[in-house]
């Protein structure tokens, strides 16, 4: 649906985005976020910066000497506090694919939402946010020959309701 996409100025837009906004709504205090130790910066300090001003923890699910996520370990990572899990659809650095949807489907289980970066996935591959089933998805226009601070974020109209604005002002209140 049209509703569920939102143009901003970058994946990194996107991210802080879903972080603050969502963070404001659904993390509290002894919550727990878990992104995995492939990441980007931009889907680490957003997520440590949420989880240090609302006192939640942030979890690190680690990759093997291939670069392989170790999705077996998720299971130990996630527990009722478990509010988010954010990873990549493919690694900028090792080049890597995740099972996303064996991650999602177990953080799903767990009642967490799932954040997606699709940077480098997004242009390898594609990604179909329905079939996944993730909760919010970031890409850059750049990666597909865009141009530069055009942004996309994917997220779930009923997440998307719920969650206060990010940014104020502006013609926010023509509309």
């Amino acid at each position: 649906q049209r509703e569920e996409v939102i143009f901003t100025a970058g994946a990194t837009a996107s991210i802080n985005t879903v972080a603050y906004a969502w963070s404001e709504k659904f993390l509290h205090e002894g919550d727990n976020i878990i992104i995995s130790e492939m990441e980007h910066h931009s889907n680490i300090v957003p997520w440590q910066m949420m989880a240090q001003r609302r006192g939640a923890e942030i979890r690190v699910l680690p990759f093997d000497e291939e670069g392989r996520l170790q999705v077996e370990m998720l299971d130990s990572l996630l527990d009722e506090r478990t509010r988010m899990v954010a990873l990549t659809q493919a690694s900028n650095t090792l080049g890597t694919r995740p099972d996303l949807v064996t991650v999602i489907e177990k953080a799903h289980r767990a009642g967490a939402h799932v954040m997606v970066d699709g940077c480098q996935g997004v242009v390898h591959g594609g990604v179909d946010v329905v079939a996944l089933d993730c909760d919010f998805y970031a890409f850059s226009g750049h990666k597909l020959y865009a141009p530069t601070g055009i942004g996309v974020l994917y997220g779930k109209r009923e997440l998307l309701e719920q969650m206060p604005p990010f940014l104020c002002g502006g013609d926010m209140v023509d509309r």
